[in-house]
């Protein structure tokens, strides 16, 4: 099991989850839709998005800090140092895309 960071805050507990894949995959659409909020119309993230769920669970208040790295090439040594303290990782391609299949190999 990942490390789970105990909170003294609004939350018993809290993940950091990162989401990465290629560019226009549709990270930014997978967190819109998990988080409730509005899609923002097609486009690309400018470095890192940062999005909050929380979840309640066995009387448990669950803060997921969801991080949304931008897919293109020219940003990923600067986006390196957002997994440090991740528990988890959700790597998203394209299924009409074979090459964003094979590209998650990088990431």
């Amino acid at each position: 099991m990942a490390a789970v960071t105990r909170s003294t805050s609004w939350s018993d507990y809290c993940f950091k989850i990162i989401i990465i894949g290629d560019y226009r995959v549709g990270k930014t659409s997978l967190l819109c839709k998990y988080t409730g909020r509005e899609y923002r119309a097609p486009g690309s993230t400018i470095s890192v998005d940062f999005r909050v769920k929380t979840l309640q669970r066995n009387q448990k208040k669950i803060k997921l800090q969801i991080w949304d790295i931008a897919g293109q090439e020219r940003f990923r040594t600067a986006v390196a140092s957002y997994y440090r303290g991740a528990s988890g990782v959700i790597l998203v391609y394209d299924v009409t895309n074979r090459e964003s299949f094979q590209n998650i190999a990088y990431w």
